[in-house]
């Protein structure tokens, strides 16, 4: 399942997929938490007309679903991953803290999702240059979510979020690689 792009919106100044994604193309390479050197920051891509079928196509889900603009990963910090949707996942990639996780947004949102039987994923990066961890969350926060319990569901995610940094990172072995044809 390939949800469309919500007409009107676009990335705007946010580059957080250019700078936390993993890419090892043949014409383009970039570790994890490294701005793709083509990657003007809060500006967007450098080379946007001839940019490679991986950054046409890849999208975050704020894109694609009607979330309030506080969603957008530059402003709330998380990137909201599109794999997973077609087996019913989300994957938050909590690229930093920020206030909007204590938001109620952020809360009613996911208790909405966990209603509708979806199932949740945290992620969270490492150091430059090594690979994301990730963990189902789904049966640790969905009954704080589902109750309407905030105090028990922030303490609940935090821990989460501090399991996950405690993660031993994993190289993703990717090297920098700039060679896109026709970009200078």
């Amino acid at each position: 399942m390939t949800l469309p792009l919500l007409p009107d919106r676009d990335c705007g100044g946010c580059v957080e997929c250019c700078r936390f994604i993993p890419l090892d193309l043949p014409e383009l390479a970039k570790p994890t938490g490294e701005l793709c050197a083509y990657c003007v920051d809060g500006a967007g891509c450098g080379v946007h007309a001839i940019r490679p079928q991986t950054c046409r196509t890849w999208f975050c889900v704020w894109r694609m679903v009607e979330l309030s603009e506080d969603w957008r990963p530059d402003r709330s910090g998380i990137i909201v991953r599109p794999d997973g949707l077609t087996t019913g996942e989300i994957t938050l990639y909590v690229i930093r803290d920020t206030d909007f996780l204590g938001s109620t947004d952020f809360f009613d949102t996911l208790a909405g999702w966990i209603d509708n039987g979806i199932a949740l994923a945290l992620s969270r990066p490492g150091p430059l240059g090594t690979l994301p961890v990730r963990a189902m969350v789904t049966e640790y926060l969905g009954p704080a979510l589902a109750a309407g319990d905030r105090p028990m569901f922030d303490l609940l995610l935090r821990n989460a979020l501090d399991s996950l940094d405690g993660h031993d990172w994993e190289s993703d072995g990717i090297t920098a690689r700039y060679t896109v044809h026709g970009a200078v």
